[in-house]
């Protein structure tokens, strides 16, 4: 007679890094053929013992779920986390190569703890703008500001979401229309934490100069209106992209970012100008420059940034609504999980009970 399979589900867990090791986990698993990223707790803690379980719920939280709030938590011990790692691995020379380019105009989207504040040439750079939506990033990066460029004038920080509107670049003097716009705008290790991250893209491009070249105030030509991006996500390998794909809703929840999303769909699905691409670490860094498109330019201008932000309202409503949802169904989880604590309660003292006294 054939042994009936049991019908009590297993917990599924997830095993992700701390934050420190966004740029290690994936390879440790490979190197060590731990294949699909569910594997027995005990050996995976004698081979990399900053790894830890979390139990998920058969039903992970959507792509888009905005876990962004995360960072508030993690400002105060950020920079320690990734610090070495990002040296170790070089991401802090491609931030320095991506930031030097930076001119005119600067804003900086998602800034963070403002880790990028020290590569800055203020020779090339009229005004800067850093943005958070992270109160907490913010405090810390406008304190690395100012002990960085403690003489320098034309920064300011603005606390927001960058898929709003946000403020024009701040200059005394504005010679032409396509002055409204900046000229540079950079972002970080973004993309992994904003839901809709192709729309985020378009808000930011909503920002840049008109022109793809436009005039200093003394008439001389000045670099073209660029969108400069360091992120990282997908790689080139399928078995290190399975990992990074059952790993993503634990580590999003944890630490705000989805590390398995496409850059270079995010990219192409936003309909700006893909100049370059680069990539390392397997696949999983991206450097990329995005321009305006012909269609955000000129008489068109206006009816693309209109649709823009429709979908932008239309994404942001969705994002409000899958909150809503998943909220529910954690809390509902959460009651079943507190009764099913108590009626194990309850039988493990019936059995105490029933077990016969010694005499």
């Amino acid at each position: 007679m054939r042994k009936q399979a049991s019908t009590n589900r297993p917990k599924r867990y997830e095993y992700v890094p701390p934050l420190s090791s966004w740029y290690v986990s994936p390879s440790d698993f490979c190197a060590e053929r731990l294949g699909p990223g569910k594997v027995n707790a005990l050996r995976l803690q004698q081979l990399h013992p900053d790894f830890y379980k979390v139990a998920v719920s058969d039903e992970s939280a959507p792509q888009d779920f905005d876990f962004s709030n995360r960072f508030d938590a993690t400002a105060s011990q950020f920079d320690k986390d990734v610090d070495f790692v990002e040296w170790l691995y070089g991401i802090t020379k491609l931030r320095r190569e991506l930031v030097q380019q930076a001119h005119g105009n600067v804003l900086e989207a998602a800034v963070g703890t403002g880790r990028n504040s020290e590569f800055y040439d203020l020779r090339r750079i009229t005004s800067l703008t850093l943005q958070d939506q992270s109160e907490e990033m913010l405090k810390f990066a406008k304190a690395k500001w100012r002990e960085t460029h403690p003489a320098y004038e034309h920064c300011r920080f603005i606390h927001g979401s960058a898929l709003e509107p946000l403020p024009r670049p701040a200059r005394e003097k504005m010679s032409a229309p396509q002055d409204e716009g900046y000229d540079t705008i950079i972002a970080t290790m973004s993309l992994c934490s904003t839901p809709g991250p192709s729309l985020f893209l378009r808000s930011l491009a909503g920002h840049l100069s008109v022109g793809d070249v436009a005039a200093h105030d003394d008439g001389s030509e000045r670099e073209p209106a660029r969108i400069l991006l360091l992120e990282h996500g997908r790689s080139y390998y399928s078995l290190l992209n399975y990992v990074l794909d059952q790993t993503a809703p634990a580590h999003a929840q944890q630490h705000g970012c989805w590390w398995n999303r496409d850059i270079g769909k995010i990219a192409e699905e936003s309909g700006l100008e893909v100049i370059s691409t680069k990539r390392k670490h397997f696949g999983t860094t991206w450097a990329l420059e995005l321009g305006l498109p012909a269609e955000a330019k000129g008489v068109k201008r206006q009816k693309w940034l209109q649709d823009s932000r429709q979908k932008i309202a239309a994404m942001q409503a969705d994002v409000a609504e899958a909150h809503v949802r998943w909220e529910e169904r954690m809390r509902k989880q959460e009651e079943a999980r507190r009764k099913e604590e108590a009626l194990e309660t309850w039988r493990r003292e019936q059995r105490e009970q029933m077990k016969p006294k010694e005499a």
